[in-house]
Formats: C-alpha cells, structure tokens, sequence
C-alpha cells in the first residue's frame, strides 16, 4: 500500500466516533470506623449529593443513577457541559452536588437546585470505566484516575465537570481537618485496585457524623401552625421494615408543604412497620405506603435502634425503599 494511503487510513480511524457506552453498575463503598493507615491507600473527599455515571460521545450524552435510572432530563446542564467538551466513548463515575462558598457539598442545596434551578450543579469526577470505548475497570486506580485527569484537564479545575484529586497517605491528617471544616467525610481506595461493581470490594468511608437513608412510613399530626409534627422512619431488615423513630426538624415550611402533598398520594391504612410504633406514636399516627426515601442527619442510634435528634436533609429519589438498611 502507498504511504499516503496508510497516512489516510490512519487519519480517519483517528477521527473515528466511538458509541456512547451502556450504563455499568457502580462501585459502592463500606462504612468503617477507621482510616486506612500504609502507602497503599488514596483519600478523597467523601460529597453529599447524586451518586451518577456520566456516559458520552459526541453530543450523545446520558446521566445516570447509581441505580440505573437516565437521569439527564433533571441534570440537562451537565449533560450540555460533557456534550460541549466532545467526549468519544467515555464512562465516568462521580457524584453531582451543589457547593456552598468553602466548597463543602449540601444535599438540601443540591434539592432546591433540582426543585427551582437555583445553584450550580457540579459533577465531581472521581474514576473512569470506559475510555474511547475501551473498558479500563481492570487498570489500577491510579492509572485509572491519571487518564481521568487528562480527559478533563480541558475543562479546567472551576467548570461544571471536574476532576476530584486525591492525597496518598495521610489519610487521618485529613480526615480530622475535614471533619473540623464540616465535610462529611473522606473515601479510602487501594491504589493499584480494579474497578468492581457492587459493594464490598475495598473502598471504605469514614463518616464526621451519622447520616443515611431511612424509608418513610408515617407521620405525626402537629398541633401547631404546621402541616406535620414529624415523620416516622424505618430500616429494612430480615422481618421486614423496621420503625427506627421519629424526625422533626429540618423541615422549612416550602418542604412540609410539598411533603404533604406526596404523602396524600401515599396515604395507607395499616401501620408499614414490622414492629410497633409506641403507643403514643402510633396513635396520633398517619400511616404511608413505604415508597419514599429520606436523608437523615443524626447523632446516633439508642440502644433500641431508634435514631436520636434526626434531621431532615431532603429526598433521595435515586435510591429504592427496598434497599434501605442500617448502615454497620
């Protein structure tokens, strides 16, 4: 063959477009009480938001959940952002959040952005799956988060779409810096680690506070100007939803009114709970379909395993009632 033939052959197979790759189960983290201590570990900051997989090619671009849901109708900015650098193939993992002004992440805010489109929303990316359509999971980490970064060095370090960097070693030296700045905590990684779906495969976070899920399953009548005194809350375990108490506060009156409304749409007659309520709960009780999942901010669990000083940080749409259990 001619050189200037295989000079133009090459040419157009760079400038081949490779497909949008398919959604990919993420990989999820165990919650420890401790840092990692050794060489062999990265730390980064743990963020309050959206778990989410951003796939794209081209203009081609989809937003998904952790769970698999297609999202990119409710982040649409993020996906113009991605579609604006000209991704070609890219899978890559990360959590979108909103930022207050000392850069920590607020779900409530990152909530009120979603509900009025109000607050930047930010994809802080933090590992790559598919690279020009070449799946990378089996790469360790690092070289995994090395091509990350060159992707989006582009982009700039204040874009809509950015690079989450990391630390080697000093793990608790961060931690506690963090904690003391109201983060929520950090994330610990094998260095030379592949990617692996699911849970329960080497990455570890390390929480400042008690925060999680819980399943809605009631609500308390308030006697005073308010839609609702409380909700009553729950974790699934093996005989089934487990009421886990009750949460006050955290509720504007613009969230009470919007939770009202959906609970009327869920309105049930029975008790969701495998366990009874106290009484004195339970009497003054309104019982809901178990569908809804909130985030819940507290101190800790008393021994009976009801939440103590619980507050509401918002919905979790992203996340199936089902799959709600007590953190360990």
């Amino acid at each position: 063959m001619p050189q200037h033939r295989h000079r133009n052959a090459s040419a157009k197979a760079a400038k081949k477009k490779i497909g949008r790759p398919r959604f990919l189960e993420p990989q999820l983290t165990d919650l420890v009480d401790e840092v990692p201590g050794g060489s062999d570990w990265l730390f980064e900051v743990k963020f309050d938001g959206y778990r989410a997989l951003l796939a794209a090619a081209g203009s081609d671009v989809r937003v998904y959940t952790r769970g698999g849901l297609d999202w990119t109708h409710r982040f649409r900015s993020l996906a113009e952002a991605a579609a604006g650098h000209d991704f070609n193939g890219a899978l890559v993992d990360g959590e979108i959040v909103v930022v207050d002004d000392e850069g920590r992440s607020d779900f409530g805010a990152l909530q009120e952005a979603l509900t009025d489109g109000k607050g930047e929303l930010i994809f802080c990316a933090f590992d790559f799956l598919v690279d020009a359509g070449q799946d990378i999971r089996a790469l360790p980490l690092l070289d995994r988060k090395a091509r990350l970064k060159a992707l989006l060095a582009p982009m700039g370090r204040n874009g809509a779409i950015r690079y989450t960097e990391h630390i080697r070693s000093r793990g608790q030296e961060l931690f506690e810096t963090l904690c003391e700045k109201g983060f929520e905590g950090i994330i610990a990684k094998p260095i030379d680690a592949p990617y692996r779906s699911g849970r329960g495969h080497g990455w570890l976070k390390i929480k400042c506070s008690h925060e999680q899920e819980f399943v809605i399953g009631g609500w308390e009548d308030s006697d005073r100007d308010r839609a609702f005194a409380s909700i009553l809350v729950g974790l699934n375990d093996k005989d089934g939803l487990r009421y886990a108490g009750k949460v006050g506060s955290g509720f504007s009156q613009e969230i009470l009114q919007s939770l009202s409304r959906r609970f009327a749409k869920l309105a049930a007659r029975r008790s969701p709970f495998s366990n009874e309520p106290p009484r004195e709960i339970a009497r003054r009780a309104h019982w809901l379909k178990p569908d809804l999942v909130a985030q819940i901010g507290f101190a800790d669990f008393t021994r009976d395993g009801l939440v103590r000083q619980g507050r509401f940080h918002g919905l979790r749409e992203d996340k199936a009632a089902r799959d709600v259990k007590r953190e360990t």
